[in-house]
């Protein structure tokens, strides 16, 4: 059961405590439902705390100052009160001041400063004040945090006679209502049996009219009952707080708990008006049973408000149910099996509800999630007639809710097809690109499903360069055809109208496209067409890479190289002076540094090396682990073979056994990382806490080359060869 005191939320004196605020702060999460059906649009704006979460206990999107803020939640109503009573004598600010912010020594100092101001009920409310803000010790508390409890706080002894003392003295209705609510609270939170509360309650109820204080005295009334087990009046009692002010929907809905059929059956029973009973059957929705709930309030009183938020909770619960981002719609059980369809459209059919159009886009968007596609479009049909003019807002939601329907119904697409999506398409891109702005509009969803749909039929006609436009996938760009398509799609001149809408959904531009082909290029070692695609690549061609991906070191600490080089090697003269250190070779000129330095490139620009950047773009990606790389790319990006080849090269042509050792562990590193490569485990890479076995190349660096200066560089900096040589 839950702690006594969260039970009574509804009454906690100037400021009321409530676990809400606790809830929240336990899931502070964004609202990542994926719902295209907007409550804000058909419910009253008070119920916005209750609109469906499933990540908080009361939802995100509302007023936050309504659910966390409890220490003020009542603070204008109660100020307001006591600006009528005193009239012009004390201005607003000075009574929110004294109410709600002054120490007893400040208020005594502003009292003898307004004393010739004050008539006797001037003089009354600073009678009073001490003992308000003495009852405020035990009945405000900040809350348990998430991790602590606080402290219960028990009223002190004195305070009973000094309320029951001003009780028999003071005859003003006004003041005496106060103390009357201080007695019933101070009772609440000094007996935790509750009877004490319930006999103060009763002692003094039928002297006061049913007004706000009235409703959070019943509030402890209510907290008192739930103490005492009785359960149904308890239940009953929130409920009334409930129906009485939207100020006290939250805190009434909390503590609002049957605990099974038997009081809950027992407290319908208490209800005296039609009114009571569908507030009873509200509050029950919101928690339990909301199917039962909206048939009772409909049989009741189909035009209800009430219906209003329960309706929209249940519409945006069936959505969290319903995947809609992976381009299909998985249906629900049959239709002939849920009584959910069946309501929805029972209540929507009559002529009596208060807000047709929204039970006919409800009841055509539950048809839309169980993919009975006709009845949607018949129940979108009515709504469509019914909004009223000028309601952009509901005129947008009903559109929304048409496009996906009919992107749903796709059988293929065709030039017929493509025309009338061009208008639904801008508009999806204009909400997005904040070109049009609808309040509230829950569009991010359908959005998705639209684009992810669309690039699913073209994939299945075999049109890979539309389908790409809707949706990227990283292995069409391993395609040169396919990207030559996208590029000159791109830099069409006169391009449709349904092309420019599709282009609107394509993120990548052609100058990324031609570094794209530039860089498949350079790992086929065409570096002519490298240079050919490089030299169209706009201003990627000029950026600067971190490190000189010429040079090689003896551990492979990337960042240690950064920024060391200026000027900075960008990837265009990259390429240049790859074509210049090819040409060596090829002519014989200078072939060991020439092929020493294109072995250090090539192992710089894969994973392992300081030049990844060359590499890494928002089409290839940023792994961090060669294990996490795409299928398309993992061998080009992580194989040292081109290095490997150069290096190889270099050492044929090393003129002494200083340059044989240093050829020799560079090709000892490639030998290593084909290691890394081969035992890559994309969950989990164990293999880094052990050492690779010792390949050709140690082998050969330790058995030829031991004496050289390199070799001792070697085992100074590096400690994996340090095992190798058994000296550490």
């Amino acid at each position: 059961m839950r702690r006594r005191w969260a039970l009574s939320l509804i009454v906690f004196s100037v400021s009321v405590t409530c676990a809400a605020g606790i809830v929240w702060a336990c899931a502070d999460y964004e609202n990542d439902d994926a719902s295209s059906f907007a409550p804000e649009y058909f419910v009253n704006k008070h119920y916005s705390p209750f609109f469906y979460d499933s990540f908080n206990r009361y939802y995100y999107g509302a007023d936050s100052s309504q659910i966390i803020d409890n220490n003020s939640r009542y603070n204008q109503l109660i100020a307001g009160e006591w600006r009528t009573f005193l009239g012009q004598q004390l201005s607003p600010a000075q009574v929110d001041f004294l109410l709600f912010h002054s120490k007893k020594q400040q208020a005594d100092s502003l009292e003898k400063i307004v004393l010739n101001k004050l008539d006797g009920r001037g003089k009354t409310f600073f009678n009073y004040l001490p003992l308000m803000k003495d009852c405020e010790y035990y009945s405000i508390s900040e809350g348990d945090g998430w991790y602590e409890k606080v402290p219960r706080k028990i009223p002190p002894a004195n305070v009973e006679k000094r309320i029951t003392t001003a009780l028999s003295g003071f005859r003003d209705p006004f003041i005496r209502e106060r103390l009357w609510f201080q007695l019933v609270r101070y009772h609440y939170f000094q007996d935790t049996t509750g009877r004490k509360a319930i006999v103060s309650f009763n002692k003094y109820e039928k002297e006061f009219q049913h007004n706000f204080l009235y409703y959070r005295t019943l509030g402890y009334l209510a907290g008192a009952e739930y103490a005492e087990k009785d359960y149904a009046h308890a239940n009953y009692h929130y409920s009334l707080c409930y129906n009485y002010t939207w100020q006290m929907y939250l805190p009434s809905q909390w503590s609002f708990h049957p605990q099974e059929e038997a009081d809950w059956r027992q407290t319908l029973k208490l209800a005296k008006t039609n009114e009571e009973k569908i507030t009873l059957w509200h509050l029950l929705g919101l928690e339990n049973d909301p199917v039962r709930a909206i048939r009772m309030i409909a049989r009741i009183d189909p035009h209800s408000e009430k219906l209003d938020l329960l309706l929209a909770r249940l519409i945006n619960t069936e959505e969290a149910g319903t995947p809609q981002t992976d381009g299909t719609i998985t249906p629900h059980p049959p239709l002939s099996k849920n009584a959910t369809v069946g309501l929805i459209d029972s209540i929507a059919n009559l002529k009596t509800v208060s807000k047709p159009y929204y039970w006919h886009l409800a009841a055509g968007y539950m048809h839309y999630m169980y993919a009975d596609y006709k009845a949607a479009q018949h129940y979108y049909a009515l709504a469509g007639k019914e909004i009223p003019a000028g309601n952009n807002e509901l005129a947008a939601q009903c559109k929304l809710l048409n496009i996906l329907l009919s992107v749903s119904t796709l059988p293929h697409l065709d030039k017929q097809t493509e025309t009338k999506l061009i208008e639904p398409l801008n508009w999806l891109a204009d909400l997005r690109d904040s070109k049009k702005q609808v309040a509230n509009l829950r569009f991010t969803t359908a959005l998705q499903f639209v684009t992810d749909t669309i690039s699913k039929i073209y994939l299945r006609q075999g049109e890979r360069v539309k389908a790409e436009t809707f949706k990227t996938a990283p292995h069409i760009y391993v395609d040169s055809m396919a990207t030559d398509s996208l590029e000159k799609l791109l830099e069409k001149p006169a391009k449709t109208p349904f092309e420019r809408a599709m282009l609107r959904y394509y993120p990548v531009k052609a100058r990324q496209l031609y570094y794209q082909q530039a860089l498949l290029a350079t790992y086929d070692e065409n570096i002519n067409a490298a240079l050919r695609f490089m030299n169209k690549a706009d201003s990627l061609k000029n950026s600067d890479l971190p490190a000189n991906p010429f040079n090689s070191s003896i551990g492979d600490c990337h960042e240690c190289e950064f920024g060391l080089t200026k000027p900075a090697v960008t990837p265009l003269k990259f390429l240049q002076a790859i074509q210049a250190l090819k040409q060596n070779i090829a002519t014989g000129k200078d072939v060991y540094r020439s092929a020493l330095q294109l072995g250090n490139a090539y192992y710089n620009i894969t994973h392992y090396g300081n030049s990844r950047l060359y590499f890494q773009t928002d089409l290839t990606g940023s792994p961090s682990q060669p294990g996490d790389y795409d299928s398309d790319y993992k061998a080009i990006f992580t194989s040292p073979n081109i290095a490997q080849k150069y290096y190889e090269v270099a050492l044929k042509k090393a003129p002494d056994n200083e340059a044989r050792a240093k050829c020799a562990y560079l090709l000892s590193k490639c030998e290593r990382n084909d290691f890394y490569n081969n035992h890559a485990n994309p969950s989990a890479y164990e293999y880094y806490d052990s050492i690779p076995p010792a390949g050709q190349w140690v082998k050969e660096l330790k058995s030829k080359y031991a004496t050289t200066a390199y070799y001792k560089e070697v085992l100074k900096e590096c400690g994996y060869f340090r095992t190798y040589d058994g000296k550490r």
